[in-house]
């Protein structure tokens, strides 16, 4: 078994998070993400994803954490 831990940041110009609407889209990440796994491997389990909105000021690295 693997684990891959993914951390994935989009800039706020491509950025569709309405803050009521939290939960749909951390579902629908959770499905695309483990479907584009399921070419690579036999099994896939997709846990804990979590959406934030990205900080306003970001780093110079442009991480923003």
């Amino acid at each position: 078994m693997c684990t891959i831990h993914m951390r994935v940041q989009c800039s706020d110009r491509f950025s569709e998070l309405l803050v009521d609407d939290v939960e749909p889209t951390e579902l629908t990440i959770e499905s695309i993400v483990g479907m584009a796994l399921l070419e690579v491997f036999n099994a896939v389990a997709v846990e804990n994803v979590t959406v934030h909105p990205s900080p306003e000021d970001n780093d110079e690295d442009g991480w923003g954490w």
